[in-house]
């Protein structure tokens, strides 16, 4: 998912319009990392997601593939939250499992990546209703972003905020080959009903400052305002010097082409930094971070 993901299996001024760059708007940039602390927390964090409200901060523990489960913590501020336990519903029961990258728009639709009866069913992304900590009305999302092939999964995904795009990120995992995925591909797919999304017609032209054969990129956060696209990126072909970005691509209103993305922080895979969640003001970014015994949830303050 939102790291090297492990299946059943196996002030700068520019903008993107076409290829030209519109000089009136600006890169957002963030301050120093500060520590999260989850009150009564005892494992790993990672993979943290900010609900709109402020409320909730969802989070998996290790993304192992084979223990992975979601949880969830209450606020008391912006950098302290209460442990409250696993997210209810959402969670298999039976090993080896992985339930992981939550997502929720301000309606309550919660969308989450599960391997539940995977590979004999394809279509890994699921939907829920979520409401104080339990998740019900459980199905998964169809549409034709999905690969339905073996070995492609939908590794990450990020949701707007009014639940009409779903930022989608498809990668092809061979553990013969690759350590982690092999090639990953972002698009943007528009909400058809409660369980369909299907992909716009220009996603790939929209995305094209971003798409790039090169790296693996992965756990997308679209904005409140759907001009500020965050995610994380590594140059193919791990090594112990692989280093990790946390990029950010923006435009100036929500149908035209991101531009060139920008690499607001960056770590070695020692003590790598992913998965990127924004707050709906865009004051504050939540992320998890490596250390030397587990991971954990950092945050950083908008610049102005």
């Amino acid at each position: 998912m939102k790291r090297i993901f492990k299946i059943i299996l196996f002030p700068l001024i520019i903008i993107s319009c076409s290829s030209n760059y519109d000089t009136a708007i600006e890169y957002p940039s963030f301050g120093n990392e500060i520590d999260v602390t989850i009150n009564g927390l005892s494992f790993d964090a990672m993979e943290p997601f900010i609900s709109p409200s402020g409320s909730y901060l969802f989070f998996n523990n290790v993304n192992d593939g084979i223990n992975t489960k979601l949880y969830y913590a209450t606020k008391i501020n912006d950098s302290t939250f209460n442990y409250v336990g696993e997210l209810t519903g959402a969670n298999q029961t039976t090993t080896p499992f992985l339930d992981a990258v939550a997502d929720m728009d301000v309606n309550g639709n919660f969308y989450w990546t599960s391997t539940r009866n995977y590979p004999a069913e394809l279509n890994n992304l699921f939907h829920g209703t979520f409401n104080a900590g339990t998740i019900t009305n459980i199905g998964r999302v169809q549409g034709d972003f999905n690969m339905n092939s073996p070995g492609w999964l939908v590794m990450d995904h990020g949701i707007s905020l009014d639940g009409e795009f779903l930022y989608f990120n498809n990668a092809r995992f061979d553990e013969t080959s690759c350590l982690g995925p092999c090639e990953t591909t972002l698009g943007i797919a528009e909400k058809v009903n409660s369980t369909t999304f299907n992909t716009i017609t220009n996603s790939s032209d929209i995305l094209q400052n971003i798409n790039d054969s090169n790296y693996i990129y992965y756990a997308p956060c679209i904005s409140s305002d759907n001009l500020e696209l965050y995610y994380t990126r590594y140059l193919k072909n791990v090594t112990a010097s692989t280093v990790f970005d946390v990029c950010v691509a923006v435009r100036r209103n929500d149908t035209s082409i991101f531009s060139e993305p920008k690499v607001l922080f960056s770590k070695s895979i020692a003590t790598l930094v992913e998965a990127p969640s924004l707050t709906i003001d865009k004051k504050i970014m939540y992320y998890h971070e490596k250390t030397s015994s587990s991971h954990k949830i950092m945050m950083r303050k908008r610049s102005l």
